[in-house]
């Protein structure tokens, strides 16, 4: 029950005690007159003188007189009182501060006479004087609650238009209005607080934490509205920049100079786009990023295509990296289905990765993926195939101590037309899509043999990279034991590097081929170690000659405590296995300290030698 609605019950409920009180006091006024009434009536009838009454009869000729309300008869001739009352008499009345009864005894003293009378005109004179007053009370209640109700609905009227009218003059309660602009700027700053908390999260919800770019679900957004315009065919671009660069420098750098190359790429495409109205930057996965530009025509799409490979170029030069990133580009027009655009903008970007480093290409005509870009690329490498386009890389990794001997680990890199690089990890996923991975793993293992047979003195070692899809290839597995055992004296020299993930996820398929190495003489060694959980169990199942513990154990490993018990541990249990422990990924002089400190075997990475041709 709110104030109001208090006020008003507490307010009747005083009138009704008010009411109460009147009546009481009236009565209280006119009881004396009422027993001064009685006393008359006694000397007026002589009472006092009455024969005496000895039977029923005698007291209804008094009775007769019709002014009593009560009389009771004693006397010594009557064995019990007699008793009259009168049945019309008013109990409300005479319950409310009743009248004494006036008593005569007779002048022999025999006879006692109690009575009470009635007065209908002092009683008419009664019923009027409460009428009025109870009237008048109810009178005054109806008027309390119209003014109340009146001044209650001006109140809220004032308040409400103080709230919502900025240049309300204000209500005439000071004191209220002071609170009522106290509690509104309050208001308005909580509401302001949780408008900005509620604009956080949505970009929270849509933005990439890594580069502050928007993510894929708002990619996915915008590029749907576009599409799903239908006032109008609306024309757009669509760009699908890849960074090519993050799986190897990941490898080899570690995940934080990783998370570095994607910023700034990142910082460089922001750069280009800021001068141009209405264009979006996304971040779509790890090495993709997206630009969807409205209103936008093709000409305006190459100029800024153009002005980012610069950008790469230089970004290459002073990082010492083999390329940047590649950029596909296509047409956006309202009414196509998703797929379409993003399959059109896929086979650009693959061109564009066939083309030359940090290049780019426009594909506005759709094609079926399954008929054009799967042929597109296996030409490609059919070409690469024929012509054995590719270059292999070597970068040292140095022995700490006498027990190990270092050895040579083997890059391959990819040309394409006018010897334009073509990005690795581009190369080997297009090849397993159109089942040429194996054919493509044969060209280098065959190419890195008949180097190794030129460049070999017989103490030189090489390392060389299986992919996953060759090991669990039996096929593969078989040419490459024949290969080995044909070539004896290359084979031990050869060093076969698998990727620790790859081996855990196919065990059987991985002891077979463990097997088959130490068959033929040839060293084995598990690459990214220490990223997984079944690390450990890999030693006593497959027994490498190497392990090369990952560069993001190594990255801070100089800051991080936790890192140093776990690569110490590391290279503790492998030298209990008589294997040798290699640290991926050093850059600085303090990490290759603290390894050597360790009693670690050997270390690769930019601090001892960049990779150079081989």
């Amino acid at each position: 029950m709110n104030d109001y609605k208090k006020s008003l019950w507490i307010s009747n409920l005083i009138v009704l005690l008010f009411a109460v009180l009147v009546t009481f006091a009236v009565k209280l006024i006119f009881n004396p007159l009422l027993s001064q009434q009685q006393e008359l009536i006694a000397k007026e009838l002589n009472l006092q003188n009455s024969p005496l009454i000895t039977n029923i009869e005698q007291l209804n000729e008094l009775i007769e007189h019709q002014v009593f309300d009560f009389i009771k008869v004693s006397n010594s001739d009557l064995p019990a009182p007699l008793v009259h009352e009168d049945p019309q008499l008013s109990r409300f009345f005479s319950s409310l501060s009743p009248v004494a009864s006036t008593t005569v005894i007779s002048s022999s003293g025999s006879q006692l006479i109690e009575f009470t009378v009635h007065n209908s005109q002092l009683f008419t004179l009664l019923t009027q004087i409460l009428f009025v007053t109870y009237t008048a009370l109810i009178i005054s209640a109806s008027l309390i609650n119209i003014v109340y109700y009146r001044l209650y609905k001006s109140i809220e009227t004032s308040l409400v238009h103080e709230i919502s009218d900025e240049q309300s003059p204000g209500s005439p309660f000071v004191k209220v209005s002071e609170q009522l602009h106290q509690q509104k700027k309050l208001f308005h700053k909580a509401l302001q607080n949780q408008e900005k908390q509620i604009v956080d999260l949505a970009r929270q919800v849509n933005m990439d934490n890594l580069t502050g770019l928007n993510n894929r679900h708002a990619f996915r957004k915008e590029l749907t509205e576009i599409l799903s315009e239908e006032e109008e065919q609306k024309h757009a671009i669509l760009s699908i920049i890849r960074a090519s660069e993050l799986n190897t420098i990941n490898s080899q750098r570690g995940f934080q100079q990783g998370d570095d190359y994607i910023v700034n790429i990142a910082d460089i495409i922001t750069q280009v786009t800021d001068r141009f109205s209405a264009v979006s930057v996304f971040r779509i996965s790890g090495s993709d990023f997206a630009l969807i530009a409205r209103e936008m025509n093709v000409s305006e799409a190459q100029r800024i295509a153009k002005e980012l490979k610069s950008k790469f170029d230089q970004y290459q030069n002073v990082n010492e990296l083999e390329s940047i990133a590649y950029n596909g580009i296509s047409s956006i027009i309202s009414g196509q289905l998703p797929e379409q655009v993003l399959a059109r903008t896929d086979m650009a970007l693959a061109k564009a990765q066939t083309e030359g480093i940090n290049s780019w290409a426009f594909e506005q005509h759709d094609h079926d993926e399954n008929q054009f870009g799967q042929q597109h690329w296996r030409n490609i490498i059919d070409s690469i195939i024929e012509k054995r386009a590719l270059m292999l890389l070597h970068q040292p990794i140095q022995a700490i101590h006498r027990n190990m001997k270092g050895y040579q680990e083997i890059f391959t890199r990819f040309l394409g037309e006018n010897n334009s690089m073509i990005p690795t990890e581009t190369v080997f996923a297009m090849a397993q899509r159109v089942d040429m991975s194996v054919k493509l793993e044969q060209l280098i293992l065959e190419t890195v043999v008949s180097q190794c047979r030129h460049k070999s003195d017989g103490s030189t070692r090489w390392g060389i990279n299986i992919t996953g899809s060759a090991i669990q290839n039996s096929n593969f597995i078989v040419w490459l034991e024949r290969l080995l055992l044909r070539e004896p004296n290359i084979a031990g020299s050869l060093i076969f590097e698998m990727q620790e993930e790859v081996l855990d996820c196919n065990l059987v398929a991985s002891k077979r081929v463990f097997d088959m190495l130490k068959r033929t003489g040839t060293r084995s060694a598990i690459c990214n170690f220490g990223k997984g959980i079944g690390s450990f169990r890999l030693f006593k199942e497959l027994k490498p000659d190497f392990v090369k513990i990952d560069a993001s154990l190594i990255s801070n490993i100089e800051r991080d405590s936790a890192n140093q018990q776990f690569v110490r541990m590391i290279i503790d249990v492998a030298h209990r296995m008589d294997c040798r422990v290699i640290a991926e990924g050093i850059e600085h002089l303090e990490q290759k300290q603290i390894l050597e400190n360790m009693y670690i075997d050997g270390v690769q990475g930019f601090l001892i030698a960049r990779p150079s041709p081989l």
